[in-house]
């Protein structure tokens, strides 16, 4: 195995143009920097230096060999100096996961936000279903989990529980696009995307719908928020959803109207059990509810 010191003779004498110049930079007498080189040549079997006018000079092996290390020093200085971001708060990589309509909408906004004024800061970003962002943060592999309220409380610790109004989304042209605000009532007789039963806001559709004496026709289901808002999109029927959908949605030329009965999305920021967050969470965290305010409207 080649040594790390006589690898650096090696680069020492390539930089200085002699033996004595590199033992001055290596701090080391003449006889040790020649003696690593000749440890270094018997390793590799190559003919490092040549003798040329009382000078040595290096062979074209050793030219090639030399850009080599030079990658290779030049990697370890790189994380040298990761290292030395790291300890004084200069770098930081966290890893989040979240669910669809939350990573793909004010997440992401937050991100670019906070990266602007922190352009070291390195994101490990997943989306996913609710359930697995709950066990990505149980187990440790994620610091943070924005996903709907919980039950397993006793594997990861409760940030906060965020209250946000539901909304309506419709295709362009349909009947009730002239209505200023909707209500279940209006549902009846609908055809509906209505989300899987096993996502929050499917639970809500379905008791809710189950309580009607005039429920709408669930044409599709799915547990996918920009599939609901495009198959909304292509005629399938209306839908609930949540506000980060509802922006989306009209991005896309939907039409979105307030919802006025009482249920409410609930978002839960959850991390591993006992564990702190610290100032870059924290930071991250205090962008993440500027970012919230515009959905906190229900338009």
């Amino acid at each position: 195995m080649l040594s790390q010191r006589s690898l650096e003779a090696f680069r020492a004498v390539i930089e200085c143009g002699t033996v004595s110049g590199a033992a001055e930079n290596l701090h080391v007498s003449q006889p040790a920097v020649s003696r690593l080189i000749k440890d270094l040549e018997d390793r590799t079997g190559l003919q490092l230096f040549t003798r040329f006018g009382g000078k040595i000079v290096p062979t074209p092996e050793a030219r090639e060999l030399a850009i080599e290390i030079d990658r290779s020093f030049i990697g370890l200085s790189a994380i040298e100096k990761a290292a030395r971001d790291i300890k004084v708060g200069k770098r930081s990589t966290i890893s989040i996961s979240a669910m669809p309509a939350i990573a793909h909408s004010v997440l992401s906004d937050t991100l670019v936000s906070y990266q602007r004024e922190r352009p070291d800061f390195r994101v490990s970003l997943q989306s996913m279903q609710t359930h697995n962002v709950v066990r990505k943060v149980a187990t440790r592999a994620s610091q943070l989990g924005f996903t709907s309220p919980t039950h397993h409380e006793y594997d990861v610790d409760l940030i906060r529980t965020i209250k946000l109004p539901y909304c309506c989304i419709l295709r362009e042209g349909h009947e009730l696009t002239a209505k200023a605000e909707l209500s279940f009532d209006d549902f009846g007789g609908q055809n509906v995307v209505a989300f899987e039963r096993s996502t929050a806001t499917g639970t809500m559709m379905e008791r809710a719908f189950a309580q009607m004496t005039n429920p709408p026709e669930i044409t599709v289901s799915t547990h996918l928020s920009t599939l609901v808002s495009g198959l909304v999109l292509r005629g399938m029927g209306i839908s609930i959803v949540d506000p980060f959908t509802a922006a989306a949605h009209r991005a896309q030329g939907g039409i979105v109207r307030p919802f006025t009965d009482a249920a409410e999305f609930s978002l839960a920021i959850i991390r591993p059990r006992g564990q702190s967050l610290g100032p870059d969470l924290s930071a991250f965290l205090e962008q993440f509810e500027r970012e919230l305010v515009p959905y906190k409207d229900g338009q």
